[in-house]
């Protein structure tokens, strides 16, 4: 075991309120433990005591992550089960607004006006609690939500059990949260920091200024299985622990006080308490409003959600536009032979139902991005359309087609949504990777591996 390791099992020994505060969160909840190499251990774990806590420590854990959803039995999620299984099994789930920004300041400033506004709307009991880097998790228990809803699906209104509706209305509160409070914090961004400032976030013109191109609100690329950094488990990057904080401790936060070393039980709730489940009207009207807005508000909403993409693949597009252009230089062919398995997924899966327009998305960034011409795109994702069990209208293809073309033309094109990106992916069941697929971040780099893999092998062969 390392010196890290052991300091944080004498952590945990000493802290037995810690220890029980962990387990009483992972109750109902599937665990992951990040591995010092980055990778997580293995899904679905558990931790119900002390001895699971430090035994995974003992495998090389460094820092624990839970589920948002809470599930009835943990088993199913070691089987491969379709989304109607797996909702069947979910006991229910938990909003968490993740915050996130390019500083603790900006995320200390976001976090206190969404806090702010949950207070003005009379939702109660929230939690709040600092991710031990620079953002922010908010919590509101599933206790509180209503036990149905009515929505539309497919042009009708039904009554379904919320339970069933994670991550989509997740991502609709969030969206509707996010939309109330960008002017106030636009403008409260703008006040307390300086133009210099904001250049160094990487606001370069402040015409038509987007809080959120500097401020993530993670909850909005939410999926199924999304895990969050537990209570009391240690930042690895920071050597900050995530701690529960009262609401007014947002502003005065030190982060030195979550130090491992400096930090000591406060005793302060976050979905650790003991609830009865009791419906809350106030957060009850708060979905209705989210749900009114996604019906009435879609252009911007897919704004909104471009933005959050935007933010979170910054650091990896450089790497994917590599690769396009090695793809343009070498005049490479890249035929279905070359496709990485979601592709694949897409092109074979006709029955699909949920995710048809995002897989549309993807389709057409991918085929535009690999080199294939325009019109070669339009006849194969038509095709594709039209051997659905459910095809879209024609019309919606033609609009994303022609839409796609006018912001190649421009030069201001999307790249294919990276692996990360688990909306595009893990949520619509297309993500089954390969050994290629763990060299990659982009759907887009696949061909290029699988070539050079094989060229390789070829090579070795030979010699």
């Amino acid at each position: 075991m390392s010196i890290f390791a052991d300091k944080l099992i004498k952590y945990y020994n000493e802290n037995k309120e810690i220890v029980d505060d962990i387990i009483t969160i992972s109750q109902n909840r599937e665990v992951g433990y990040l591995l010092s190499n980055g990778s997580f251990g293995y899904r679905p774990s558990k931790i119900d005591s002390k001895e699971d806590i430090i035994n995974f420590i003992k495998k090389g854990a460094i820092s624990f992550h839970i589920s948002i959803e809470r599930w009835v039995d943990l088993d199913i999620l070691k089987e491969k089960s379709s989304k109607r299984e797996v909702d069947d099994y979910r006991l229910g789930w938990d909003f968490i607004i993740d915050i996130d920004s390019k500083s603790l300041d900006l995320s200390k400033v976001a976090a206190k006006i969404i806090v702010d506004y949950i207070n003005e709307k009379n939702i109660s009991p929230f939690y709040i609690k600092y991710s031990g880097g620079k953002g922010f998790h908010i919590a509101i228990p599933w206790e509180i939500f209503p036990k149905t809803l009515n929505i539309e699906k497919k042009g009708e209104i039904i009554e379904e059990e919320t339970r069933k509706l994670f991550p989509d209305l997740a991502r609709y509160i969030a969206l509707y949260i996010a939309n109330e409070v960008k002017d106030k914090l636009s403008k409260t961004i703008t006040i307390k920091f300086s133009e210099e400032e904001l250049k160094n976030f990487g606001i370069d013109n402040m015409d038509n200024f987007d809080p959120y191109k500097i401020v993530e609100i993670d909850t909005i690329l939410i999926s199924s299985r999304h895990l969050f950094r537990s209570i009391y488990s240690i930042n690895e990057k920071t050597g900050n622990l995530s701690i529960p904080i009262k609401y007014n401790y947002i502003s005065k936060l030190d982060p030195k006080d979550a130090n491992i070393d400096n930090y000591y039980y406060e005793n302060v709730p976050y979905l650790t308490e003991e609830l009865k489940k009791e419906e809350n009207k106030n957060f009850k009207d708060l979905i209705h409003a989210s749900l009114l807005f996604k019906a009435n508000n879609e252009i911007n909403i897919n704004q909104m959600i471009r933005s959050a993409h935007e933010y979170k693949d910054n650091r990896e597009n450089k790497e994917i536009e590599k690769d396009i252009k090695y793809i343009k230089n070498k005049n490479l062919n890249i035929t279905e032979e070359l496709f990485p398995p979601c592709i694949k997924n897409i092109l074979n899966n006709k029955e699909t139902e949920d995710g048809r327009k995002r897989a549309v998305f993807i389709l057409i960034n991918f085929l535009a991005n690999i080199g294939w011409d325009w019109d070669k795109i339009e006849k194969y994702v038509n095709d594709w359309n039209r051997n659905l069990a459910d095809p879209l209208k024609d019309r919606y293809i033609e609009y994303q087609i022609n839409w796609h073309k006018k912001i190649f033309k421009e030069n201001k094109k999307y790249l294919t949504p990276n692996c990360s990106n688990e909306i595009y992916y893990k949520d619509i069941g297309i993500c089954t990777p390969d050994d290629i697929c763990k060299l990659i971040k982009n759907p887009i780099s696949y061909p290029i591996k699988k070539i050079k893999n094989s060229k390789y092998s070829q090579d070795s062969q030979n010699n």
